[in-house]
């Protein structure tokens, strides 16, 4: 599965890569690779790759536009599919750490357009209106993980 999350946040890159790695270690208790080039910093586990763009190369003014919400940052991310389950659960808490320690905006997309989960001024969104694959990974269960209050509405494509 391939997804963006896009934040708002006012850590560098560099920063927010040095944090995500932390609750990833934290969480998996596990190290993680980074490997860093001029386009992104790219954090890597057994479950998922994660690249933060250094370079806007998923054109954030349209993310910004097109959702209307206040981002300045994207990662694209890649579940394995050998590990799809365990990653997503692993995916989903770090997300929920990442929402805990970072205040801002937040918008997860699968596939570059569906959004599945939205944050904004504080309140967390979970898109209601799944097609028949993802209301079968996108369970209560596995939203638990977040560890964080939401609502659950219909949320454009």
């Amino acid at each position: 599965m391939d997804f963006e999350l896009f934040l708002e946040s006012n850590l560098s890159c560099e920063s927010l890569a040095e944090v995500i790695e932390k609750i990833i270690i934290n969480i998996l208790n596990e190290k993680v690779s980074i490997h860093n080039d001029e386009e992104e910093i790219v954090i890597g586990t057994e479950y998922f790759s994660l690249a933060l763009e250094l370079e806007d190369i998923s054109d954030i003014n349209f993310v910004r536009n097109h959702y209307d919400l206040d981002v300045n940052i994207c990662i694209r991310g890649q579940l394995f599919g050998n590990t799809f389950y365990q990653g997503l659960e692993a995916l989903i808490k770090v997300i929920g750490k990442f929402i805990k320690q970072c205040g801002g905006n937040l918008l997860f997309l699968e596939n570059g357009s569906d959004q599945l989960l939205r944050k904004e001024n504080g309140q967390l969104i979970v898109n209601s209106d799944l097609n028949q694959y993802q209301i079968k990974y996108l369970t209560p269960s596995l939203l638990s993980l977040l560890d964080h209050s939401y609502i659950e509405e219909k949320l454009k494509k």
